[in-house]
């Protein structure tokens, strides 16, 4: 049985202010939760359906049914949710590695689907606007299929972190040099934009190298997750 006071906290972390006051989040799924607990995250309860579980954990709390629609932040659940502690590493930033740099992405599965994209790809780290939507957001986590739990992520002022680093940036615009014929030799940032209105005007003065993955067909704009991994696909990692 769940108590009323850990379905009032655990519906709070849906929020970003109380993710935050807590420092915690939720994760739903026996997969999800089983490779972020692989991962080292510190898990304080999870909640499941099922008796015999392979969350084996001493944690682990079984309830019915109806409590777990309760709290899950699904249309419908997927058997078991699990409260972690969120990460707290500071990022190190190192001029021979690529870095994900996101400006303003709204979409929780896109933003979701980007963090599963960088840990296909091994990119290890992403820098986010204070713009881009909360990466412990419940749809953000269950789209990066686990992959939070892999990539490090920070929220950071982007045009700080281009000035101060001083490495190459190369930016996803719709006017740049085909992708195609693009050297990706020298490491540095790649620098996706919002998925409506792309990079913001004073990030993309600061763009080394302006590419573009040409269209052959009427589309407007190509999806942020798929921009990324496209250009994710041209690195040598």
């Amino acid at each position: 049985m769940i108590s009323k006071i850990e379905i009032k906290h655990i519906n709070a972390l849906k929020v970003k202010k109380y993710r935050n006051k807590y420092s915690e989040f939720i994760a739903e799924g026996d997969k999800i939760i089983k490779e972020l607990i692989e991962e080292g995250l510190q898990v304080v309860n999870i909640f499941t359906i099922n008796e015999n579980s392979i969350l084996q954990n001493k944690n682990i709390k079984v309830v019915s049914d109806a409590e777990l629609s309760m709290i899950s932040a699904l249309t419908k659940h997927h058997g078991s949710l699990a409260v972690f502690r969120m990460q707290k590493k500071e990022m190190q930033i190192a001029n021979d590695e690529w870095i994900l740099l996101l400006d303003d992405i709204q979409d929780p599965g896109n933003m979701g689907t980007i963090i599963r994209t960088c840990d296909w790809f091994g990119i290890k780290k992403i820098i986010c606007s204070d713009g881009c939507v909360d990466v412990y957001n419940p749809k953000v986590v269950q789209a990066s299929m686990a992959s939070i739990g892999r990539v490090q992520v920070m929220e950071a002022d982007l045009k700080e972190i281009i000035q101060e680093y001083k490495m190459s940036v190369y930016g996803a615009i719709l006017n740049g040099k085909n992708y195609n014929e693009q050297s990706f030799k020298e490491k540095g940032f790649i620098l996706i934009g919002n998925e409506g209105h792309g990079i913001n005007n004073d990030l993309e003065t600061l763009i080394t190298y302006r590419i573009t993955i040409p269209k052959k067909g009427r589309a407007e704009s190509l999806n942020a997750a798929i921009a990324t991994a496209l250009i994710l696909d041209k690195l040598s990692i």
